[in-house]
């Protein structure tokens, strides 16, 4: 019989529980069914995951059951924030302008347009006919345009970022959910940008340039509290490479 695996207990100052990667021996998340430094795929689901690696122990249990241990867990986050709604400024105008264009044409009879072109002898019934046609599909323009932007505030609502001491996370997507995390200690060097208009409404983007193939650039895209977010990235980063020894070279 195969000897049975059991999970890494908790690194220090986190939130989850770790296991080794039986390919590449790196420490992922216990709930990952693919390294994400190797590419290998673990095993078919989570359940079977949990299944290899053994049931979770009493300790563990105790933990997710006691609100007590949960109140512990969120004090390794850092930093927690989703994009502002003002990311979506321009998209805003745009679909505002759209709309009053429609409404201006669904408001505009075409009867009175056929009056300017001379000679044109077009009878009421089919005027009557393309108003309402025209008027249908103003209509439809305007709920497609309005459903779009629903999406996008939705699209946008859905992601969320976290940063802990040794690394970050975040997710995103509505039907199809993605959670992606990033070692701290691979976060090369951090920028804040900030234009006149952003600073008027308290957000900015916070690009992190990192040595993750999978991720080399990374953006905080239009948060608030971004200066907070700039320091504790800052801070968390020499505390990772610290920890381990990481020196980075230009």
């Amino acid at each position: 019989m195969a000897q049975q695996m059991n999970p890494i207990p908790r690194l220090p100052r986190t939130r989850h529980r770790t296991k080794s990667c039986p390919f590449c021996a790196e420490d992922i998340r216990f709930e990952a069914i693919k390294c994400r430094y190797c590419g290998e795929f673990l095993y078919g689901s989570r359940h079977e995951s949990a299944a290899k690696f053994g049931p979770r122990g009493p300790e563990d249990d105790r933990d997710d059951a006691d609100p007590a241990h949960w109140d512990d867990a969120d004090d390794d986050i850092l930093w927690f924030g989703r994009p502002s709604i003002f990311a979506l400024v321009g998209t805003l105008i745009k679909t505002g302008l759209f709309i009053a264009v429609c409404w201006l044409i669904y408001r505009y009879p075409v009867t009175t347009i056929v009056t300017y072109i001379p000679n044109a002898k077009v009878g009421l019934e089919l005027l009557a006919r393309i108003e309402r046609w025209i008027d249908l599909v103003t209509l439809g323009f305007v709920a497609a345009a309005a459903l779009a932007l629903i999406w996008k505030v939705v699209a946008l609502k859905s992601i969320y970022y976290e940063v802990a001491p040794d690394r970050i996370e975040w997710g995103r997507g509505i039907l199809d959910r993605r959670v992606d995390n990033l070692d701290m200690f691979r976060v090369i060097d951090l920028k804040l940008h900030r234009s006149l208009l952003e600073c008027i409404l308290g957000i900015g983007t916070v690009r992190l340039t990192t040595k993750d193939d999978s991720d080399p650039h990374f953006d905080f895209v239009k948060v608030r509290r971004c200066r907070d977010l700039y320091d504790v990235i800052k801070e968390a980063g020499l505390e990772a490479d610290q920890k381990r020894g990481v020196i980075h070279l230009e």
